[in-house]
């Protein structure tokens, strides 16, 4: 059964892609998170900080998607977002879901296992808002 947390990046995902989601938008979809995940943690955890987070949870999720790839070697010193775009694309809109959610929600255990659920949701609160893709709403009550 999913965790809360886990619904609300599945909420946030399935928001950036769209209802009528394909592999395309689903892998511009999870490199946008990943991004914005990115430019979250960066001023805390450093450049290479967020590399090995993403590391670890690219290495975590492919057990269960293999075709999600492995983390190179060695110390990372930035994302491959662009290879993750890649591989995601390059399955079926279902799949690609599936996979790109399921590393975000390793990543996102991974930072409650180490910064506790109160401070992983506080830095996280604006990236897993449902992402709007319509324009704002008018106030009409001037």
């Amino acid at each position: 059964m999913p965790s809360p947390a886990g619904d609300r990046v599945a909420a946030a995902l399935s928001s950036r892609a769209g209802p009528d989601a394909n592999a395309s938008s689903v892998a511009v979809s999870v490199v946008d998170l990943c991004r914005d995940l990115e430019r979250s943690l960066t001023p805390i955890v450093g450049l290479r900080g967020f590399a090995a987070l993403y590391g670890r949870s690219l290495y975590l999720t492919s057990r269960d998607f293999p075709w999600i790839g492995h983390p190179p070697d060695g110390v990372p010193t930035a994302a491959d977002l662009g290879a993750l775009r890649s591989v995601l694309a390059a399955q079926s809109a279902a799949i690609g879901m599936r996979g790109g959610t399921a590393l975000l929600e390793a990543f996102h255990s991974l930072l409650v296992s180490m910064l506790g659920a109160a401070l992983t949701e506080r830095l996280l609160a604006d990236v897993l808002l449902p992402h709007s893709s319509g324009h704002a709403a008018q106030d009409l009550n001037r």
